[in-house]
């Protein structure tokens, strides 16, 4: 389970979530980033996350002793409220599904919200700066791309302290994979920057790995996962987000589905996950 104890946790699936909002989960990781504190990362699951750690001990591992497990997506909401605020029966459970759409506020317990996605990122970044946290950024596949991203934050928030950034691709190892070599030349450069805070965009479950790898070779400095992050137009990148109102019914997936069509197969995983939970009444 994850290393926090001030909160509670959740089993979801086997995946530990830790049970706090957006306010609370940034102020832990900022005191987590203050000086002298070990180094640490930090996990923000969805449903994927689940999907694939369920006939993944090893990955189920790695995740579960993260030092903070962040709900990401409203999936993660409705089953926590399913699992663990009322009688497990049938009834509830498709009552609980339909309310992700028709009442999705009646979900929020024991889960308050969805403290993951761009909406939680910005929020750490102003945070950071407020603290005056050194930060660094790891993502993209080409530097030009990682420095936009760079400077897209900067126009924003031109009190943060960026103190570098690396590309989020090791050219010499397969697609999805990193090098020892290559760990070995980020904690050189990590070491020498000395970052408070490094956001890590390499999607799942590479980003997760990278950042338990590197945690565990530094002193200092706490991990965040990012996933696709820096990939949306508000991070300068190409990707909308969707509209206000289908994040709040938790029609978020659909969207990036109309978007991006190929994510079908990844997507698989809300109804693969729908039927373990409905297993578990």
């Amino acid at each position: 389970m994850s290393k926090q104890t001030a909160f509670d946790k959740l089993d979801l699936l086997g995946v530990e979530i830790d049970a706090l909002g957006t306010s609370e989960a940034i102020d832990y990781i900022c005191d987590l980033a203050a000086p002298k504190h070990p180094a640490a990362y930090v996990i923000k699951p969805y449903v994927e996350f689940l999907d694939r750690a369920y006939h993944d001990p090893q990955l189920q591992d790695l995740l579960n002793q993260a030092d903070l497990a962040i709900a990401d997506g409203v999936a993660l909401l409705w089953a926590a409220a399913y699992l663990y605020a009322g009688k497990r029966s049938g009834e509830r459970f498709w009552l609980t599904l339909a309310q992700i759409i028709v009442a999705p506020d009646r979900l929020r317990w024991p889960l308050p919200d969805r403290a993951g996605g761009i909406s939680f990122t910005w929020p750490l970044l102003e945070a950071a700066a407020n603290h005056g946290l050194r930060v660094y950024l790891i993502g993209k596949e080409e530097a030009d791309d990682i420095a936009a991203v760079t400077r897209r934050i900067t126009s924003q928030l031109p009190r943060l302290n960026i103190v570098g950034t690396q590309i989020g691709r090791d050219s010499d190892s397969p697609y999805g994979s990193v090098s020892d070599d290559w760990l070995d030349r980020i904690t050189v450069l990590l070491r020498d920057a000395k970052p408070d805070l490094v956001l890590v965009g390499m999607g799942f479950p590479l980003q997760e790995r990278v950042s338990a790898a590197l945690a565990s070779r530094l002193d200092h400095g706490v991990f965040v996962g990012e996933g696709g992050t820096f990939d949306y137009d508000s991070f300068g990148g190409p990707k909308r987000k969707a509209p206000a109102w289908m994040q709040r019914t938790g029609l978020e997936w659909a969207w990036r589905l109309i978007l991006e069509p190929r994510r079908i197969m990844r997507q698989l995983a809300i109804p693969r996950c729908i039927w373990r939970i409905w297993r578990s009444r």
